[in-house]
């Protein structure tokens, strides 16, 4: 009798685990549910990875702070490409700790490249960078909107920005890639999501998935809310990864992903028009007038989420004055309007207050005013050469609004203190050498010049 109780604590005690058991699969989609995890348990986890996580235990994270501590110091000490392989440690050591995998990326793609000298070899550092976090951090955090970010960040900017001197390098090598794996700007998303095995459409959809993470499904709702886009484009991939971290994002992370995707937009609306040639690596940019719409849905987007960000306010505020004159020098006027009202009614300042002509030359008169010489005539010898490379590639559109803006900015110019005016050529002259130096450029690559002669 007195072994009852023994007993009967005992089959408790073992209806308790075999209940805990059972009950194991639930509580782990109830936390996947209520994202208190930040990912599935690990599967399939290279056997490094899969020893420390179980038999190092709570001893891992012993480890891996001492590992930071040592990486801490290197990094003061400039010691990058050390880092490289403390940080490999520690992503193995804490798989889930996002701060790591971030952190590992950024001294990739920023602090090893530009140590580099060579474009190829900073690119090999830059996609390094991406590739960890899109194919290693984001499968052990498939749940972590940070690491979307990061990953939308390193497209937004190491890529689609000019901060690095190897940066069209980097936009040339990812528009070769994408113009390989899609086969142009624009893919067929019908084929591609119904594609069946065996056929060409089929084997680009599994690259796809496999080697790039992108998801046909998720790009085409992109492209319908906000496109078409060029999906050779950096910012492209920005507001896709942005878009993909959005499921997840809270707090600060939800008015960060907002963020990128109407930065990226912006960015579409001014440098989303493309004439790649994957043979020469010719890659020219000009601003793409017709996403003014899906632009402005973005910024509007963004704001009903977040009326209270007074930075969402202000940077649409200045995307609509930037729009307002490109459109109207590429004689967009019906856009131009719409982009006018919408600016007078967010904004009724004496700024506008002059009809769109008016706005226009003061906007351009304060964009040359406080230039100095070289940067001035810089200015308009890179828009005449943009008028004379949209002229070869016939796009007479595109041409014509930089024709326009360079007579502009010079004739603005013309009309500052004498002093400074008299320090420019004429037009003609500079009009002149941008269209040599245009045929120059096409005559020497697979583009046919199609310049003709200057007028």
């Amino acid at each position: 009798m007195k072994r009852l109780p023994s007993i009967l604590l005992i089959v408790i005690a073992i209806a308790g685990f075999w209940l805990a058991g059972e009950l194991q699969p639930s509580l782990i989609d109830m936390r996947r549910s209520y994202r208190l995890d930040q990912a599935d348990p690990l599967e399939n986890s290279p056997p490094l990875v899969a020893f420390t996580t179980v038999a190092l235990g709570g001893f891992r994270g012993i480890i891996a702070d001492i590992l930071w501590i040592r990486a801490s110091k290197l990094q003061e000490e400039g010691r990058y490409f050390e880092i490289v392989q403390l940080a490999d440690w520690i992503t193995k050591l804490e798989p889930r700790f996002s701060q790591v995998w971030a952190f590992h990326a950024w001294n990739l793609a920023y602090n090893v490249s530009v140590m580099l000298s060579n474009p190829e070899d900073r690119w090999r550092w830059v996609r390094s960078g991406i590739s960890l976090l899109r194919d290693e951090g984001l499968k052990y955090n498939a749940g972590d909107a940070q690491l979307y970010r990061e990953l939308g960040w390193l497209f937004q900017h190491k890529i689609g920005a000019q901060y690095d001197q190897a940066h069209l390098y980097y936009k040339q090598a990812w528009a070769r890639e994408m113009t390989d794996l899609l086969g142009g700007p624009h893919p067929d998303w019908n084929a591609l999501i119904h594609a069946q095995p065996g056929t060409p459409e089929f084997a680009t959809r599994q690259r796809m998935l496999n080697e790039y993470k992108l998801d046909p499904t998720i790009m085409a709702q992109v492209d319908a809310q906000l496109g078409p886009l060029d999906w050779r484009l950096p910012q492209t991939h920005a507001i896709y990864w942005a878009w993909r971290g959005r499921e997840f994002a809270r707090g600060f992370e939800a008015v960060a992903a907002e963020r990128m995707i109407f930065q990226s937009m912006n960015e579409s609306f001014f440098d989303g028009l493309l004439y790649f040639d994957p043979a020469s690596g010719l890659y020219v940019s000009a601003p793409a007038p017709d996403l003014l719409p899906q632009t402005m849905k973005a910024y509007h987007e963004a704001i009903g989420k977040f009326p209270d960000q007074p930075t969402f306010h202000d940077a649409y505020r200045y995307f609509l004055r930037e729009a307002v004159v490109i459109l109207s020098l590429f004689n967009r006027q019906d856009a131009a309007r719409t982009a006018y009202d919408e600016l007078c009614t967010i904004s009724p300042d004496d700024k506008v207050a002059e009809g769109i002509d008016g706005f226009v030359r003061n906007d351009i008169a304060s964009r040359v005013d406080d230039l100095p010489l070289p940067q001035a005539r810089s200015l308009m010898d890179n828009t005449a050469y943009q008028s004379y490379s949209w002229k070869a590639l016939g796009n007479e559109e595109t041409a014509r609004g930089y024709d326009a803006l360079a007579h502009l900015l010079w004739k603005t110019w013309a009309t500052l203190p004498a002093n400074r005016a008299n320090s420019l050529p004429p037009i003609s002259t500079i009009l002149d050498a941008a269209f040599q130096h245009a045929n120059s450029v096409f005559t020497n690559t697979t583009q046919q010049a199609n310049l003709g002669t200057r007028p």
